[in-house]
């Protein structure tokens, strides 16, 4: 019989009287890569912060390799072999690479001092082994967003813990690191390393998982053996329903006009010379590896970069000062990539940041708010979307789970009804479930007339969605490919 590495019995948790988890039971034993999937809400991030030692149960109880396990900081999981890798990267940007990997405890010499020689150098043997794009000296400000998760989780393994939790740890990251990172759980396993991974994406936990939990609404649903339950039957367990497929079909008419035209783009060596269209009813799709500058070329679409050259023409007029002030004025919308740091106010309320975009409109003389049309507005995108809130009134943003907070960042948007529409990896942390009605809303978009250009890590996304693919390597587009000839070794071909 398998030793148990964790074993959680009856654990509860209330937020403000709402119940969140309602007696949680699980085994997990050593050596075993087990999955948890559920919907945006379901408990599956409340119950590992509570295993991480982030929050406090309510009651029950949890054992560690036979051992009570009651912890209070994420400190004493840490003490009790325990790693987690959170969706919400805990890095700190005016860092260096090697500073943040051992922010929690510096080795330091006499009189207190930080040996930085030799944090430098265990960076970067770390750096070494895992591959990663970056040096030691480079501050994380820098880094794109799936370099900064690379960087988290080597930080992590760092601790050589004996159960590891990993919460959506391939969001942003490309083919190649995702490859990476799942040989690395599989070789974590090998030398008897327990794996808790929590996903949106089946396949990856179907590739990688020895068993799979359902959570839904805070209760364990199902525990299957991966090879004894099938993708269909577990987003069932899910979402409470029979999903039939996966990619919305909405019948839409791509027009000859031209919403957004992008001529010679230069900015820094990152995006070179870049030119493009977007069209009216379209539904483009931008891939690239990780550091092919995909994101920094939309960045300088929205002025969000200043660009170094090149034009920017909207519905044929050509933008003389190109700001995100400028794009928003012209119904152009952003969805950025970085949704803690770039697209919520995380403060402030779950309505204050839905309506943040449109609040002119809300506006009446003097800048007082309408707050009955306010209510409204906010209400109907919280219905469309299928936030989970209790009051957003209220309720400020940050509390949200990490896919319901990705709909408020989508929200903020659809209220203002953009023509065209940049969505940089916009079911990023999302499930199953709501990543069909984010496909529904797109191609709603698209076929009342707007123009969209989404930027995924995930081909398959942009093969099920987009009526074509724009693809980029090292700054410049080095192909497109039309519906009808989509090959992911055409597509991986042009990116690589």
């Amino acid at each position: 019989m398998k030793e148990i590495a964790l074993k959680l019995f009856g654990i509860d948790k209330s937020y403000s009287g709402v119940k969140v988890l309602h007696g949680i039971d699980i085994e997990i034993t050593k050596g075993e890569v087990h999955g948890l999937v559920g919907e945006n809400g379901a408990g599956k991030s409340t119950l590992m912060n509570i295993i991480g030692g982030v929050i406090a149960k309510d009651s029950g109880y949890m054992q560690v390799f036979g051992a009570n396990y009651e912890p209070n900081t994420p400190a004493s999981a840490i003490d009790a072999g325990i790693a987690f890798v959170h969706q919400e990267l805990n890095l700190f940007s005016n860092l260096t690479v090697a500073e943040n990997m051992f922010i929690e405890a510096y080795p330091v010499g006499f009189g207190g001092a930080i040996k930085y020689k030799q944090i430098k150098q265990i960076a970067q043997k770390c750096i070494d082994e895992y591959e990663l794009p970056v040096t030691p000296d480079i501050k994380i400000e820098e880094l794109s967003t799936g370099v900064k998760q690379m960087i988290e989780i080597s930080k992590a393994l760092m601790k050589s813990p004996r159960i590891m939790i990993f919460d959506e740890p391939t969001t942003s990251l490309s083919s190649r690191e995702k490859d990476k990172l799942l040989a690395t759980i599989n070789d974590l396993k090998e030398r008897g390393i327990t794996i808790i991974y929590i996903s949106h994406i089946l396949d990856d936990v179907f590739r990688l998982c020895d068993r799979i939990s359902v959570l839904r609404d805070g209760h364990i649903i199902e525990t299957s053996n991966t090879g004894e339950v099938t993708k269909s039957q577990v987003v069932s367990y899910m979402v409470g329903r029979e999903m039939n497929q996966e990619y919305p079909r909405i019948d839409k008419e791509i027009s000859e006009e031209i919403l957004l035209e992008a001529r010679g783009i230069r900015f820094e060596n990152k995006v070179r010379d870049v030119s493009l269209s977007l069209h009216k009813g379209e539904i483009a799709g931008l891939y690239g590896l990780m550091g092919s500058g995909r994101t920094e070329l939309v960045k300088t679409l929205f002025g969000v970069e200043k660009m170094d050259q090149g034009e920017v023409f909207i519905n044929g007029r050509k933008l003389e000062k190109i700001t995100p002030k400028t794009c928003i004025q012209n119904r152009m919308a952003f969805v950025t990539e970085d949704r803690h740091h770039e697209g919520l106010l995380l403060p402030k309320s779950v309505a204050e940041n839905l309506i943040i975009v449109t609040l002119p409109k809300v506006t009446q003389k003097l800048g007082i708010v309408n707050r009955l049309k306010e209510k409204s507005i906010v209400e109907e995108i919280i219905k469309n979307l299928r936030i989970k809130v209790n009051n957003p009134q209220k309720q400020n943003v940050i509390n949200l789970s990490g896919g319901n907070q990705q709909k408020v960042v989508l929200g903020k948007w659809v209220i203002n009804k953009p023509n065209i529409f940049i969505l940089d990896e916009p079911t990023r942390g999302v499930d199953v479930g709501a990543k069909y009605e984010i496909y529904t809303i797109i191609a709603e978009m698209a076929k009342n007339g707007a123009a969209i250009f989404i930027i995924s890590s995930e081909m398959e996304e942009l093969i099920g969605i987009c009526d074509r693919i724009l693809v980029m390597r090292d700054g410049q587009l080095s192909g497109s490919v039309a519906k009808g000839e989509y090959k992911q070794e055409t597509i991986g071909a042009l990116a690589l």
